[in-house]
């Protein structure tokens, strides 16, 4: 009887690269955006897709794949990109506080 593959496999060549597209597009989606209302659910979405990566990292880890490095790589980058500030939201913070103090003190 003839193997049939499944439909997913096709993507096999393509799948170290997957993970670091995945990582690149949701720090990209997470800090390139100015509204605050948009950052936030942009954050939620980028926690999501870095759970996502971490499962496929730790599944290539201990399947002892070789693309582990490259994966381990991505996760790195987005646990990076989750610390590291974002300097217009920080001085959208810092604007918002200026202009209630300002608002309160003319009360």
């Amino acid at each position: 009887m003839p193997y049939n593959p499944y439909w997913f496999e096709s993507f096999a060549p393509c799948l170290p690269w997957i993970v670091p597209a995945i990582a690149l597009i949701g720090l990209w989606v997470a800090k390139a955006t100015d509204d605050c209302f948009v950052q936030r659910i942009a954050e939620r979405i980028y926690f999501a897709a870095m759970l996502l990566v971490a499962a496929v990292t730790l599944r290539t880890v201990v399947e002892n794949d070789g693309c582990w490095l490259l994966h381990m790589a991505s996760m790195g980058i987005m646990a990076l990109g989750a610390t590291s500030s974002h300097a217009n939201y920080a001085s959208s913070e810092v604007e918002s506080d200026v202009e209630s103090d300002v608002a309160m003190s003319e009360i």
